[in-house]
């Protein structure tokens, strides 16, 4: 297999790291593996950047971190956690989950020889069009704002379908900021800050932060960032998550359980300005700490591996048939199927109950393991790594035809790159945005390529 001579310096710099760790280090052998393909994952990520949108650097990066680094953290750096500990000994959690990481990335960039991702062929294609139609952004940036404002509004069982439509507004402000308008950066600025106004009204900022991330994908494209501006802009974009991870829980304390005659955005205000000026406290144990219990989701896959099977036998896809149903039918037609969120899985897989008004994920990896074991967990997260890379080259190859397909991108993978999520979230997510995708281009190339009698060509959205 002949690989490129970027991807042999990637995997250079990855065995430079893992050779340092063994000889250096006391690591465990499994552990400095898993720090070795992060190594890799990361300059492909920051190479990426401004060169090509590629979502799969995101969604692998995303679970290396969360699945691998912060688990290491855990086993090696920080100290005990009552509640975030891991269940189970550091060679027991890494012999299966480093593994398993190994095959979510082959299975993502198979054939490991093929570069075709969305580069600058198809970025100039899709310049031509939405500078022959500008419209078309503001159109569904226009549709995903109303349908943030009427969404709660609307009965609930439509919840699901406004928060899709409510995305529309991402998707056209990224092809907005690929045209030559004039308002492009105003536009941008203007989406963005009303996200900002509404995380910090819910006190919610996780979809917030995926979108600023996916936001740089976009944007570094747009402006064509050099090595030194990425570095700076993920400085900083690391820098404002500490921010954001350090304000969190005084923030919803003083408007969740307590009352103010202040407004949520003059009290949030307040405690950012409070950490901006004493910019130390950022660094001090307790919030660094807190910040790296966060980021490690091993926590949960290492209560599933051991509260299974010595007290929950492995359930052998149930919950895999389960999401399939669940993400085939809409719940109006089948209002009794399963709920994505993973309260009953977290409880069930783990034997640890949550609190009423709690909901935490298994992960796509710990539903692996519930289901089918050390084997058949690895052969699953392969397998929907597959499904993934399957779906990209298919829009990729589709956006030949229609040159603004590529720009969904983000939209269909947002819930598929956060590490937490299990499956009926990830597949439930994946189909309905595909569907959604599909029902818009069809239906614009319908309305608008009615007329036979004019020259111009259907409009492909």
């Amino acid at each position: 297999m002949n690989f490129s001579h970027r991807t042999i310096r990637f995997l250079a710099a990855g065995l430079l790291v893992l050779a340092c760790l063994e000889l250096f280090t006391g690591l465990y052998y499994m552990s400095a593996f898993g720090v070795a393909l992060f190594t890799g994952l990361t300059l492909k990520f920051i190479d990426d950047l401004g060169k090509r949108i590629e979502i799969r650097d995101m969604i692998a990066f995303m679970s290396v971190l969360q699945w691998i680094i912060g688990p290491i953290m855990a086993y090696n750096i920080l100290p005990f956690d009552e509640l975030y500990y891991m269940a189970v000994p550091e060679a027991t959690y890494m012999n299966f989950v480093v593994p398993v990481c190994y095959f979510m990335v082959l299975g993502l960039y198979l054939p490991l020889t093929d570069e075709r991702v969305i580069n600058e062929e198809d970025i100039d294609r899709m310049k031509v069009y939405l500078n022959e139609h500008p419209y078309i952004g503001y159109i569904l940036a226009g549709i995903g704002l109303i349908a943030g404002f009427i969404g709660n509004r609307l009965p609930s069982s439509l919840t699901f379908l406004m928060f899709l439509i409510t995305n529309f507004q991402y998707v056209g402000m990224y092809m907005i900021l690929f045209s030559n308008s004039k308002f492009k950066w105003l536009v941008f600025a203007g989406i963005m800050g009303l996200a900002t106004s509404s995380a910090i009204i819910q006190g919610m900022f996780g979809e917030l932060v995926q979108w600023f991330m996916l936001s740089f994908l976009i944007i570094a494209m747009v402006i064509k960032i050099p090595m030194w501006g990425k570095t700076v802009i993920i400085a900083a974009g690391v820098f404002l998550i500490m921010l954001v991870q350090s304000t969190k829980e005084e923030y919803r304390m003083a408007t969740w359980y307590a009352n103010s005659s202040k407004s949520n955005s003059d009290i949030y205000n307040e405690i950012i300005i409070s950490r901006l000026s004493n910019p130390s406290l950022l660094f001090k144990s307790s919030p660094l700490e807190n910040a790296a219990a966060r980021l490690n989701q091993g926590w949960i896959i290492a209560r599933i591996m051991n509260y299974m099977p010595k007290k929950q036998p492995f359930v052998r896809g149930e919950t895999i048939k389960t999401a399939l149903y669940a993400s085939l039918l809409p719940r109006f037609l089948a209002p009794s199927k399963a709920q994505a969120g993973g309260r009953a899985n977290f409880e069930r897989f783990t034997g640890t109950p949550l609190p009423e008004t709690t909901s935490m994920d298994i992960s796509l990896v710990g539903e692996g393991y519930a289901n089918f074991g050390y084997a058949g967990g690895m052969i699953f997260i392969f397998l929907l790594s597959l499904l993934y890379n399957w779906v990209i080259v298919k829009v990729v190859a589709l956006s030949k035809n229609n040159p603004t397909l590529i720009i969904w991108i983000p939209f269909l993978f947002f819930q598929v790159m956060k590490a937490e999520t299990d499956f009926a979230t990830v597949f439930n997510y994946l189909t309905k945005s595909a569907f959604i995708t599909f029902l818009v281009f069809y239906a614009t190339r319908i309305i608008l390529g009615m007329s036979k009698n004019t020259k111009s060509e259907p409009l492909r959205p």
